[in-house]
């Protein structure tokens, strides 16, 4: 009978015992499935002596449940070294090779953290009339404030004309001047119609365009 090797698991601690000619191989812990390499150095156990020599008997088949943490050390199953690169989670083939996320787990290789899954229920319309509604009607705002500046702009000048702010002096186009010319007016609802409508603009986009969809609701 082969020598064996007690081994650690580098990730849980876990003894472990295998054959010796193992050394240098990889293989998979049964209590975390880490895969990691045998190194030749090892505490090689002296095979017991038989008082009667009897037929060996074969090798007890791996287990596919996990070892409890107090009970003796197990065999493990030995995992053909190659150069695929697999997922350190269920050392399974990456596909591709430089996947982030193994498609067979959901193990993050670059967060190391496996992805959890969820039932979720899709949104009623109830969900979304109220999810699309304050979008809708920042919308209906910024037409309202830009069809209104435009018609002040049209208009401004006749307003002010035959008011105290007209002049009896023409420009040179042979209109009346004025006190405060209407570009001045016009200037002024413009300053206060982009405060309104700049931030209105971007909520709308955003909710309507880039963020239409309302949240699933997560089945419990």
């Amino acid at each position: 009978m082969s020598d064996m090797l007690d081994v650690s698991c580098p990730n849980c601690d876990k003894e472990l015992k295998v054959p010796s000619e193992f050394a240098g191989k990889r293989v998979k812990c049964k209590g975390c499935e880490e895969v990691f390499t045998i190194k030749a150095a090892g505490k090689p156990k002296p095979p017991a002596k038989k008082p009667d020599p009897k037929p060996e008997p074969k090798p007890p088949v791996a287990e596919d449940d996990d070892d409890d943490d107090d009970g003796p050390a197990r065999s493990m199953g030995i995992t053909k070294e190659d150069d695929v690169p697999r997922c350190p989670h269920c050392v399974k083939e990456l596909d591709p090779p430089d996947a982030v996320v193994c498609l067979h787990c959901g193990f993050n290789n670059q967060t190391r953290i496996k992805a959890g899954t969820q039932k979720v229920i899709a949104a009623d319309a109830t969900q979304w009339a109220t999810h699309l509604a304050p979008g809708i009607i920042a919308l209906i705002i910024v037409i309202a404030i830009v069809s209104l500046d435009a018609y002040c702009w049209v208009h401004m000048r006749g307003w002010l004309e035959g008011s105290a702010l007209e002049l009896d002096e023409v420009d040179l186009s042979n209109r009346k001047k004025m006190v405060v010319p209407p570009g001045a007016f016009i200037a002024f609802i413009l300053v206060f119609s982009a405060m309104v409508v700049i931030p209105a603009t971007r909520f709308f986009i955003r909710r309507l365009v880039f963020n239409y969809k309302p949240d699933d609701n997560v089945k419990k």
